[in-house]
């Protein structure tokens, strides 16, 4: 257990070092396919997500790989997910020239799910990618993935605020650029959803997520108060909810 603590760690290292080109980001991936931990490279695979890379490189072979290993993983449960992390990954590329491999599998037993989200994500990826990897608006002063969280919070799509929302939980980034953007957010919209906009306040509720640990840090002056008010006064009983949970240092 303590080798594979010391590689989970070294990797994770590696995918978020500062000052990575695309190219590197690329080949860390295209790399990590040859991982032999499944648990390992299901974990990383769903960095995916907030990395914005579209590079058919990468996901020809990511294809190559689901192909090959999806029969055989259905029986085993992390290899399931590793395989299942495949499919999201088509998704996450924006590339079109996926949807036909993804559309096999939306009435397969074990995966549907998966492709058909997958599917769902593709267009929404062609947009997003360009966004997440633009290099011109990144601080050379921030880690890599704190500007990718930047640039996602910087746009004008609240459910690319959600999925950032979502890794800045996962991923425990408290970058004080972040967890200014992520307060603005929170405090221009909360008292404008309401119980019945559920999609509102799943985006919402994830913004007030990621912001709780830099309440709970040294910033904690700056957004303890915004919390405090969301908590007292958000029309959504659910923003309440989770405004005092994130006081409270709970999820």
């Amino acid at each position: 257990m303590p080798r594979l603590a010391a590689l989970i760690l070294s990797l994770c290292v590696a995918a978020s070092a500062s000052g990575k080109t695309i190219e590197e980001d690329v080949q860390y991936y295209i790399g990590l396919l040859a991982e032999p931990n499944p648990r390992l490279q299901a974990t990383e695979f769903e960095g995916l997500s907030a990395m914005g890379l579209s590079d058919p490189r990468l996901f020809d072979e990511v294809e190559k790989r689901l192909l090959e290993d999806l029969e055989g993983a259905r029986e085993d449960r992390w290899n399931r997910q590793r395989v299942a992390w495949y499919f999201r990954a088509l998704g996450f590329s924006g590339q079109d020239r996926y949807a036909a491999t993804l559309s096999r599998f939306t009435d397969d037993p074990t995966y549907h799910n998966y492709a058909i989200v997958a599917l769902r994500e593709l267009p929404q990826y062609a947009k997003w990618n360009p966004i997440i990897s633009n290099r011109a608006s990144f601080d050379p002063a921030r880690r890599d993935n704190a500007n990718r969280f930047v640039n996602m919070l910087s746009s004008d799509d609240p459910l690319l605020h959600r999925v950032a929302a979502k890794r800045i939980v996962q991923t425990r980034e408290t970058a004080p650029a972040v967890a200014e953007l992520l307060a603005e957010r929170v405090r221009a919209s909360y008292m404008n959803v309401t119980a019945y906009d559920t999609e509102a306040v799943e985006t919402v509720g994830w913004l007030i997520n990621a912001l709780g640990p830099a309440a709970l840090g040294p910033a904690r002056e700056r957004y303890v108060p915004l919390l405090r008010e969301v908590s007292a006064n958000a029309p959504a009983d659910k923003l309440r909810v989770r405004a005092q949970a994130a006081l409270e240092g709970r999820r």
